[in-house]
């Protein structure tokens, strides 16, 4: 398309399972926008479309994306927003890079004042998550996708299918139970993004979607300062109380956790916390950006020294001195360290430095070097680190050719790993089982939604095709699902669409080599749809590929 409605389309920017985003430009207001483009025929979807520029469009703060207009072209709904150069801060997370303390406090202060603004209009975001926050230049936070949320005070009645562990992760549990959530459902979204971005790792973890739910339901969040030894205790205080599985234990609202950040950044600089609008990207005249973060970056070089950590804190002053080369402070420090550090080191360990390796002879660094990496690949397998064992064999056998203990250690580590894939699939048993008894406990009360029963009893079905129990819970949730269904008359269109639908969904499972999956989804498609002209064709197709498989 070379344009929609009045805006010129330059090109592609990205696209979701729902809706592609196009790099635009405003002619008559002579600006760059975003141009979300709902493509989905789904009604619910275009419903959440529709509700995304309904309420979104109403927030105006400087940490939420602005919407402008809203229209439809040749049918499809769209959204203009303004467009934001840079990337998501789930990128930057993965890269794991070594930002400043002062630096992800900005950030994390930055995603709260958005959130405060959007609670105090009454908005609840409901998808706080890294992918949903946009860093631009490199320190202005924009809080995206108000496609899920919903008004404080109205219920919504929209589902959300095709959830992924990467939306399960950042879900509050009351959120997961189906229960009603206010605008603190969001603060525990907000830990989770909180632990993730100060430790570059997730509170909760799972290998699918029922452990991961056990476990955001269950399993108290290991403490910030376990994974994170330099974390300042009041910040680790503060993202356990956002994890706080009441939600009554929870923080009330945002202002009370600005506030707690406030205390965290007068604790780091020893001085009074910058104002909300100096952390949330506008700076004070005369008042360079990067003071903070010297002077945070400082104090920690100074409390590495003396703490004798000469090594970290010459790292951290490397990173000074890029910023600010003529800092004086600095450069004493870094001249104390590196004679602290000298100072460490004996007499043979300074001759060893200068001659160790100098007289080893090619087959005796070979020799030594291969021993080096066999001690490194059994300190890897008794360390149940199989992945890390295996690519530290494949090297060693890449840089020397041949390994004499390679066949001997090849059998450790698929002998490792089969321990390992059977103690996961016992651990995820487990929490599925929990899990189950959980949703029977709640259907019973009607308070499990059964698009999400449904959902999250077919993944525990996937893990053990002979529980009895799940599969007998999985053919309850369905029949209450289609009798549901069978009390609503769809349109002509819809069902055919819905049958289409199922058939493609069966046709991949075939393709695949799934036919048992192929099985159930027939089943539910004809206990929802009733007999189609496919049916007959498509079970016998499964007969056939289930047969062949028992063959």
């Amino acid at each position: 398309m070379d344009s929609i409605g009045k805006y010129e389309v330059l090109e592609k920017i990205g696209s979701g399972g729902f809706a592609i985003v196009y790099k635009g430009f405003d002619p008559f207001l002579k600006r760059a926008v975003a141009i979300k483009v709902c493509y989905s025929r789904d009604e619910e979807t275009r419903q959440r479309f529709f509700r995304e520029a309904e309420i979104a469009g109403n927030l105006v703060h400087k940490n939420i994306t602005t919407i402008f207009d809203f229209g439809l072209h040749d049918q499809m709904p769209y959204l203009i927003e303004e467009y934001l150069p840079g990337e998501d801060l789930a990128h930057m997370i993965r890269r794991q890079e070594p930002q400043h303390l002062e630096q992800k406090l900005d950030f994390l202060m930055q995603i709260a004042s958005g959130l405060e603004y959007a609670h105090q209009q009454g908005v609840i975001h409901r998808d706080i998550k890294p992918s949903n926050v946009r860093v631009v230049d490199g320190t202005v936070l924009k809080i995206m996708d108000f496609g899920t949320a919903k008004l404080a005070n109205v219920e919504s009645h929209l589902t959300q299918t095709g959830m992924t562990l990467g939306t399960v992760a950042y879900l509050s549990p009351e959120r997961l139970l189906g229960k009603p959530s206010g605008t603190n459902s969001d603060i525990f979204s907000f830990g989770v993004l909180a632990f993730e971005l100060l430790s570059f790792r997730r509170p909760f973890s799972g290998r699918n979607i029922p452990h991961l739910i056990d476990q955001v339901l269950n399993a108290a969040p290991v403490a910030l300062g376990d994974v994170w030894e330099d974390c300042p205790p009041r910040l680790d205080a503060l993202v356990q109380r956002s994890l706080a599985k009441d939600p009554a234990e929870r923080y009330a609202d945002c202002s009370e956790v600005l506030r707690d950040l406030d205390e965290v950044v007068i604790e780091l600089t020893g001085s009074s916390a910058p104002s909300r609008e100096s952390l949330s990207g506008t700076q004070k005249v005369g008042v360079p950006p990067v003071n903070l973060q010297l002077t945070g970056l400082l104090d920690r070089a100074r409390q590495l020294h003396a703490r004798g950590k000469f090594q970290r804190a010459l790292l951290i002053l490397e990173e000074v001195l890029e910023m600010d080369p003529g800092n004086q402070d600095a450069k004493q420090l870094q001249i104390t360290c590196t004679e602290a550090e000298q100072g460490n080191e004996t007499p043979k360990m300074r001759t060893e430095a200068r001659t160790g390796l100098a007289w080893e002879g090619p087959d005796e660094r070979r020799t030594r070097k291969v021993g080096e990496a066999v001690a490194s690949i059994e300190d890897y397998i008794e360390n149940r680190q199989v992945v890390q064992a295996a690519d530290a064999l494949r090297f060693a056998l890449q840089l020397f050719g041949s390994v004499e203990d390679a066949p001997a250690l090849r059998r450790k580590i698929v002998s490792a790993s089969r321990k390992q894939l059977s103690r996961v699939k016992g651990e995820a048993l487990k929490a599925a089982r929990r899990l189950i008894d959980q949703m029977i406990m709640l259907r019973r009360e009607g308070q499990l939604d059964l698009e999400l029963a449904e959902l999250l009893v077919f993944h525990i079905t996937q893990l053990d095709p002979d529980d009895v129990v799940s599969r007998d819970l999985l053919e309850l949730v369905r029949q209450e699902t289609a009798k549901a269904a069978s009390e609503v008359q769809l349109p002509p269109g819809e069902k055919d669409q819905r049958r289409d639908d199922a058939v493609r969904s069966i046709e991949r499972f075939l393709a695949d080599g799934n036919a048992s999956m192929a099985r159930d989804a027939l089943s539910f498609a004809i206990q929802m749809l009733g007999e189609f002209d496919e049916a007959a064709t498509l079970r016998a197709r499964i007969d056939d590929a289930l047969r062949t498989q028992a063959s």
